[in-house]
């Protein structure tokens, strides 16, 4: 095995150099190319079948090298086991870490000492307050019947990272998260505070990911009466430019989950199997994995969005219709970043109130007021749009 030697010599002209060779120093100046080399290029096996102390073999390590090596007069501990064709740096870390020891290379000298934690502060840029959103329809079908359905969505995300970075730290960690500073302080060491930081950096991304939802609530009035709901399997098939296909009727009265990307032609279709009325038109803005709430006349609904990285979002959405009779579904669906997502299959009567001439007592003729129930379709529009957080589409 050839041995690097540090070269002293009177510095000379540049000129005089052969390609290739290694320039002299200065008497006074160390070559730490010939440190680096003595620490990564040789190479060495050492098996001890018995303890030996860590002192005698931390000096094992450096002789025949250009290297000096001081312990910590506080350090101890012994050593079994075999090194085969390690370096200085890789036996260095293979013995030292697992007994809490570190080294650090001073010039020509490797210095060995109990690690220490050390202590760093980070950032988090969140709102200090527990959220949660809840919907709830209470109905009552006589004096001891009662139903209610109540849905309800909690998150708190300095809760979450709490949980998060204790499993990351080792059992004489300390941390501790200031909400109102938005700060968290760790005190551990330094490989696992650097896993504490690359955790805060995936969260940071995946928290303030923001969506921008138009939501649609709207009703169809079907212009035949006696039709059962609107005919989606039409509807599906003029918004692809297909021919209708010949369904049994009892797949052409919902469809689901459909996903456009033309809200003004698929309510151009719905205008033509009846009358459409728009009830609510929110616009929302959550951030990932945040519940936001609508309530109208008509139904109430949450919608959580779930934004991954590449531009698609999982919607988790809960309606629940008041009338005629309290119904409420639970459904999650996955939608590309821009598009509309459809939610159908909601019937409830309507009460319309008109002014008409009515007949009275005695062939006198007045005006009076007439109800009517209509029976109409309720749909839901969604379309997501990702607004920060991921490249959008």
């Amino acid at each position: 095995m050839e041995w690097v030697s540090i070269v002293f010599a009177l510095a000379l002209q540049t000129s005089q150099l052969r390609p290739g060779q290694m320039p002299v120093l200065p008497l006074t100046q160390l070559d730490e190319r010939v440190l680096a080399g003595d620490l990564d290029n040789r190479t060495f096996t050492l098996t001890f079948a018995q303890p030996v102390p860590i002192k005698d073999l931390l000096l094992l390590l450096v002789r025949g090298t250009n290297l000096s090596i001081i312990p910590d007069p506080a350090i101890g501990g012994t050593f079994i086991g075999e090194l085969k064709n390690v370096t200085v740096r890789q036996a260095l870390g293979l013995i030292l870490r697992p007994l809490g020891l570190d080294s650090a290379l001073d010039g020509s000298v490797v210095r060995v000492f109990r690690r220490e934690p050390e202590t760093r502060i980070f950032d988090l840029n969140y709102i200090a307050a527990e959220r949660a959103g809840a919907s709830t329809v209470a109905a009552e079908g006589g004096p001891r019947t009662s139903a209610s359905v109540t849905n309800s969505v909690r998150a708190n995300v300095f809760e979450d990272l709490a949980n998060g970075v204790r499993t990351l730290v080792t059992e004489r960690a300390a941390f501790n998260v200031d909400r109102k500073a938005g700060l968290l302080q760790v005190t551990d060491f330094p490989e696992r505070l650097d896993r504490v930081a690359i955790y805060l950096d995936a969260v940071q991304d995946r928290v303030h990911r923001q969506v921008q939802i138009d939501a649609r609530v709207i009703e169809v009035e079907p212009t035949d009466a006696k039709a059962s709901g609107i005919d989606w399997a039409s509807v599906a098939a003029k918004m692809s430019g297909a021919a209708v296909a010949d369904l049994p009727v009892a797949t052409r009265q919902t469809m689901n989950g459909l996903r456009v990307t033309d809200v003004t032609k698929l309510l151009g279709l719905l205008d033509e199997q009846g009358t459409v009325t728009v009830v609510a038109s929110p616009r929302l803005m959550t951030l990932n994995n945040e519940p936001s709430i609508v309530r109208a006349e008509a139904m109430s609904f949450s919608v959580t969005p779930q934004i991954s990285g590449d531009s698609i979002l999982t919607l988790s959405l809960t309606p629940i219709v008041r009338s005629p009779a309290m119904f409420e579904t639970d459904m999650l669906a996955r939608v590309i970043d821009g598009e509309t997502l459809v939610i159908s299959g909601f019937t409830r009567d309507r009460e319309v109130r008109e002014r008409k001439a009515v007949g009275v007592t005695g062939g006198w003729f007045g005006r009076g007021t007439v109800v009517t129930h209509k029976r109409v379709e309720l749909v839901i529009l969604l379309t997501a749009k990702i607004i920060a957080g991921v490249a959008a589409r």
